[in-house]
C-alpha cells in the first residue's frame, strides 16, 4: 500500500471547511496537525514527510523561491471576527513592549504594522518596539507588556476589555483589502496533479457543507451553531485578484518594516496541473 501524502495544518476552526474528506480513507492525504508557526518550519525542513502545508504570508515569503502556491484557495476575511486581536493596556500610553502569541508568524508583524501606520500614538517612539513571545494567555501578557497580540484558532467569546484592537478590521481600513490568512504551499513537484485537484474538491464540498461544519463543532461544544456559522460565513475561501494584491501589500510593508530582505513573487503553480497527466 503506498504512502499517503502528509499535509501540515493547524486545528483553526476557519480552516476546517478547507479539509473535507481529506482524512478518509480512500484520500490520499494525511493530515498533520500543529501550530502555524511549527508547520512552516516542517515543510521548510522537509520534516516528517510533509509536502504540503497551510502557511501565513510571512512563512511563504520567506521561502518563496523554493515554494509554489496553489491556485484558486486561500482563507481571508474582511471584517471584525475577533481571530487577530490586540488588548492595550488602558494605562499604557506608549506600547513599547508587545507580548506575542508564540503560535504565529504573520500576525506578529501585523500588529507592528498597524501600531505603526493607524495608531502612531501609541507606536514605540524610535522604532524600539520589544517583542515578548509568550503563551495566549491576556492577563498574563497584560502583566508582562503594554499590550498583548491573541489569535483565536477557535470562535472567540467577543471581549468586554475597553481598548481591543481588531487587526484584520484595522488592515481592511488601512489598504481597503482582505487580510489573507493563509493559503496552500508546496515545492514544484511533490504534489501530484490530481492530489491538487483534491485540495481544491475539498474546497468546493466544505463550502457546500459549511453551515453543517458550524452546527457540529457547536454540538461538539455545547454551545449554540448562530454563533459558529456566524464566524465560518465572515470568511473567504478564494485566491482571487484582491486576496493576491493584499497579499503583495503585505509583503511590501514586511519590507518596509525590515522583516524581509526583499518583495517576492507569488509564484504558482502553473493551472494546468490541475488537468492530470
Amino acid at each position: 500500500m503506498a504512502s499517503k501524502t502528509a499535509l501540515a495544518v493547524s486545528d483553526a476552526l476557519y480552516l476546517k471547511p478547507l479539509l473535507q474528506g481529506l482524512s478518509a480513507a480512500t484520500s490520499p492525504f494525511n493530515l498533520s496537525f500543529d501550530i502555524p508557526a511549527r508547520n512552516a518550519l516542517k515543510l521548510a525542513g522537509r520534516a516528517e514527510n510533509i509536502k504540503a502545508a497551510f502557511l501565513s504570508p510571512l512563512d511563504y515569503a520567506r521561502h518563496g523561491g523554493e515554494f509554489r502556491i496553489i491556485p484558486e484557495i486561500a482563507v481571508s476575511s474582511s471584517t471584525k471576527t475577533d481571530t487577530i486581536q490586540l488588548f492595550v493596556d488602558s494605562d499604557a500610553r506608549n506600547i513599547t513592549t508587545l507580548a506575542v502569541d508564540i503560535r504565529v508568524t504573520s500576525e506578529i508583524l501585523l500588529a507592528k504594522i498597524i501600531l505603526s501606520e493607524n495608531f502612531r500614538n501609541l507606536s514605540a517612539k524610535e522604532d524600539k518596539l520589544q517583542i515578548l513571545p509568550m503563551l495566549p494567555d491576556v492577563q498574563l501578557m497584560l502583566e508582562k507588556a503594554d499590550a498583548a497580540l491573541i489569535v483565536n484558532l477557535d470562535a472567540p467569546a467577543r471581549s468586554e476589555e475597553k481598548f481591543v484592537l481588531d487587526l484584520v478590521e484595522e488592515w481592511n481600513d488601512l489598504t481597503d483589502l482582505p487580510y489573507v490568512h493563509g493559503f496552500w504551499v508546496a515545492r514544484e513537484g511533490d504534489l501530484l496533479p490530481g492530489e491538487m485537484e483534491q485540495l481544491l474538491d475539498a474546497k468546493k464540498k466544505g463550502l457546500e457543507l459549511q453551515t453543517k461544519i458550524a452546527q457540529e463543532v457547536a454540538l461538539e461544544k455545547n454551545v449554540s451553531a448562530g454563533t459558529y456559522i456566524s464566524y465560518l460565513s465572515s470568511f473567504s475561501y478564494d485566491l482571487g485578484n484582491s486576496e493576491q494584491e493584499s497579499i503583495s501589500e503585505f509583503f511590501r510593508f514586511s519590507y518596509f518594516y525590515g522583516a524581509l530582505g526583499d518583495i517576492p513573487d507569488l509564484n504558482f503553480f502553473e493551472s494546468t496541473s490541475f488537468e492530470g497527466n
